[in-house]
């Protein structure tokens, strides 16, 4: 199992990026995900922040949304984990926080993209970085 987080989700629903096609082949070699609740509002962000950027273009940033609606994702509470996430607080934004709190709740690798959760050194769980 894996928890794969926005930064993940939007360079496979984006494309564009170098690292989109590592993202994609790490996304579907284990296709058991796990995300908090919140994923489908902070994916859309991301893109959103792509076209803002000028990473993305309109067309292919309307695409990745209509992606990003079809994606069937199994999805956890993240209430019962606020405690953990409380624990991070000083080196993960709640957002982040939530994505490892739910892949040490479930014993499972967490997927980024964004170097500093790795960096920060809290997550209790293996931690894969698409660079």
């Amino acid at each position: 199992m894996i928890v794969p987080d926005a930064s993940a989700f939007a360079l496979v629903f984006a494309g564009g990026d170098p690292r989109a096609s590592e993202a994609d082949r790490v996304l579907r070699a284990d296709t058991a995900w796990l995300v908090p609740e919140h994923w489908h509002v902070e994916v859309l962000s991301v893109i959103r922040g792509m076209l803002r950027g000028g990473k993305l273009d309109p067309v292919r940033a309307d695409a990745a949304v209509a992606d990003l609606a079809r994606a069937t994702v199994a999805v956890t509470a993240t209430a019962p984990l606020l405690p953990r996430m409380w624990q991070v607080r000083d080196n993960l934004s709640a957002y982040d926080a939530a994505y490892v709190a739910v892949a040490e709740a479930h014993d499972a690798t967490l997927v980024t993209a964004d170097a500093r959760i790795a960096r920060a050194g809290v997550a209790r769980c293996p931690v894969r970085t698409i660079v």
